[in-house]
């Protein structure tokens, strides 16, 4: 059965955000992260160098995870191979009042993360409630590609809904069809 969960957009900027595990798993969830503005703490004793990421707002922790390590935590990624050690930690985030995303069990969760497409001024967010990442992903490449056919017209409706508002739906889709009547 799907999941429904409440769409929302967290900032987590501000947040302490830890990733147990740096696997291939950890790792797509410490990119979205780090994407999002996050200062993150990884813990995984294998961590190495995270190619690709801006390692200036990771802390590394080169050990497995202790209990004790999650103090303080607002969101725990917790993405290791071993199912005994996702569970004491899972345990110990919801202990410590932190949310906690299972990269193994999405269902034992309190968030999971759903398929993002971003322009710059505009987030698109797919889920499947967990039943399919895979038709989630498809979604998601199609919504890419019909805002890449549009160009730069969305983040100029934003910039425009910015500087005029309050701006209403019907003020919006009047503005989205004078620009595409533009072009």
């Amino acid at each position: 059965m799907t999941r429904q969960g409440l769409p929302l957009v967290l900032d987590v900027t501000t947040r302490r955000c830890v990733v147990v595990g740096a696997g291939a798993g950890g790792r797509r969830k410490l990119t979205a992260l780090l994407a999002a503005g996050a200062k993150v703490t990884v813990i995984d004793p294998a961590i190495s160098a995270l190619d690709g990421d801006d390692t200036s707002a990771v802390t590394p922790i080169r050990r497995a995870w202790r209990h004790g390590d999650l103090a303080d935590a607002d969101l725990v990624v917790i993405a290791t191979d071993d199912q005994a050690v996702n569970t004491a930690a899972a345990a110990e985030a919801n202990a410590v009042g932190a949310l906690v995303l299972r990269a193994d069990r999405s269902d034992e969760g309190d968030v999971w993360l759903p398929a993002v497409t971003r322009r710059e001024s505009l987030t698109i967010a797919v889920d499947s409630g967990g039943a399919s990442p895979a038709v989630a992903a498809v979604a998601r490449a199609e919504l890419t590609r019909i805002l890449d056919e549009e160009g730069d017209r969305w983040d100029e409706l934003v910039r425009w809904a910015t500087r005029n508002r309050p701006v209403s739906v019907a003020e919006a889709e009047a503005k989205l069809s004078e620009m595409r009547g533009r072009s």
